[in-house]
């Protein structure tokens, strides 16, 4: 009797501790995840929804990761959420602004739903030199250097980056995709390798485009144009491909000789 009632106390009293070491849990959860909200200003509709959702959850008795949220999300809160974080980012990407992306907000809209959040300690390798290049990494939060091997000829601080929040690594992968030189590339068959090494300094947020999601995306671009103006697309193009295959005749040449001037 004696052991069993001793047993029995010390199981209640585990249950009290666990509970206790639970509630704490908690409480840092939720102090980190205030922390989370208020760095990102988050309008007040979208910061309600999180909150909801995050109380449900611990009221379900479920533990909350607040690393790695995002992907819990409902799916339509992960658009919002991806879309305030992201959307300006892509916006001012050079390489996107130069290719007149940077006004397609359906476009730039589908490239934010697609994009995978990833999270790493300090110090960690997130891409290596020499390793194959398939996703573009959009810096969110944290320090991350990038660099070139000096090949056992001492070092250069040359070849050494800081990236901050609002950076981008692997612009090398959205030149692949926006303009492939052959139909390797095109198919992704084959992939651009890392000519250098990303590598974190504190802990690091951010989100990467997958280059099959960047491909998928760019390739469903005219649906994005409505009928009517895929049409007037589709006209242009073909009245291009004739002028450029058509015997020259003497109008032709004047008007060239006129643009010239």
């Amino acid at each position: 009797m004696y052991m069993q009632w001793t047993t029995s106390k010390s199981i209640k009293e585990w249950d009290e501790l666990r509970m206790k070491m639970k509630s704490s849990q908690r409480q840092k959860q939720h102090k980190s995840m205030i922390k989370w909200i208020t760095k990102k200003d988050f309008d007040s509709t979208t910061e309600s929804k999180i909150m909801d959702y995050i109380n449900k959850r611990y009221e379900e008795g479920e533990d909350v990761n607040v690393e790695n949220l995002i992907p819990d999300l409902p799916l339509e809160l992960q658009k919002e959420v991806k879309r305030h974080i992201c959307l300006n980012l892509l916006k001012n990407l050079k390489i996107i602004k130069d290719n007149g992306l940077d006004k397609r907000t359906q476009l730039l809209h589908k490239i934010c739903d697609s994009l995978q959040p990833k999270f790493y300690n300090d110090h960690c390798y997130i891409v290596k030199e020499g390793d194959p290049n398939d996703a573009v990494f959009l810096i969110t939060k944290g320090i991350v250097w990038t660099y070139t091997s000096n090949n056992g000829e001492g070092s250069d601080s040359r070849h050494v980056e800081r990236l901050e929040k609002g950076q981008y690594f692997g612009g090398k992968l959205l030149e692949w995709v926006l303009k492939p030189t052959d139909d390797d590339m095109r198919n992704l068959s084959i992939l651009p390798v890392s000519s250098k090494t990303l590598k974190t300094h504190k802990k690091v947020e951010a989100f990467a485009l997958m280059a099959h999601d960047f491909k998928k995306i760019l390739e469903s671009k005219f649906s994005l144009l409505g009928h009517e103006k895929l049409q007037s697309k589709a006209a242009i193009r073909v009245q291009r491909i004739w002028r450029q295959r058509r015997p020259k005749t003497d109008d032709d040449v004047v008007q060239d000789r006129a643009a010239s001037l």
